[in-house]
């Protein structure tokens, strides 16, 4: 086919889909480039920021893309995305409450502790500091043994139980901020600790406002050991404890 049939071929395709014919532009390196026309037959420079055949801009029907009324209008972030439901293991909030125990534990001690629970309970004047309850068996002049004790901001009852036989030995009453040394008898001793705000008796202690411990190594008074505790809660503290669930048992 020669260059003559090949631009009839050409003329006459533009004639079938209704477009001008075109003009052929020769540049200096003899190469020919067609000037591109729309369908209307009016030519469209190379690089034109216009759409050829285009609505928008009175050649077509439509709003163009580029309009001002389409510009606002995001088709990236409008399109339908399926929503993605995350899924958690029903064990994660069993690990996030175990991991949030060691705070909110002494968070509702500290606030029992401190009387925010109602307690509709009459209230019963706490005993003096350095008022003990001695078990009967216990003969005072054998207490040749001292224990002091430092309060924090609670009413306190220290008290010391047998370690073999688990019977009450000594109970030992400090009011809140305040301290006091009373003598005990030699021996082997599980101490446990009741604080409190408001005093209800040797049966119900504090009410609502109980808490309970058992301080975990074995307390021992020599003939003459004396030994003092310190309540105030101190990051260096020594003094380890377990928590009691229970209320302590009445004193008979």
């Amino acid at each position: 086919m020669g260059i003559d049939d090949r631009d009839y071929m050409r003329e006459r395709y533009r004639d079938r889909q209704r477009k001008a014919s075109g003009t052929t532009i020769w540049n200096d390196r003899k190469a020919r480039v067609e000037q591109p026309h729309d369908k209307h037959g009016k030519a469209v420079p190379l690089g034109s920021a216009r759409w050829i055949g285009g609505g928008g801009n009175g050649s077509g029907v439509g709003p163009g893309w580029f309009d001002t009324a389409s510009r606002a209008f995001d088709y990236q972030k409008n399109r339908h995305r399926p929503k993605r439901h995350a899924q958690t293991h029903p064990a994660q909030k069993w690990i996030f409450l175990l991991c949030a125990m060691p705070i909110l534990i002494p968070a509702y001690r500290e606030a029992k502790r401190s009387g925010w629970f109602p307690d509709r309970v009459a209230e019963l004047p706490f005993p003096a500091s350095g008022t003990v309850t001695v078990n009967n068996s216990v003969d005072p002049k054998t207490a040749t043994s001292k224990i002091g004790v430092t309060a924090a901001d609670a009413n306190v009852v220290v008290q010391l139980f047998d370690r073999k036989t688990d019977v009450h030995v000594i109970s030992v009453y400090v009011n809140r901020n305040e301290d006091v040394s009373v003598p005990v008898p030699p021996g082997t001793y599980r101490m446990k600790i009741i604080k409190g705000d408001k005093w209800h008796g040797l049966t119900k202690w504090f009410g609502t406002s109980t808490t309970y411990e058992t301080v975990v190594r074995p307390m021992l008074f020599t003939q003459r050991t004396s030994r003092t505790i310190d309540l105030h809660r101190s990051p260096a503290g020594n003094l380890h404890t377990s928590i009691n669930f229970t209320n302590p048992k009445p004193l008979n």
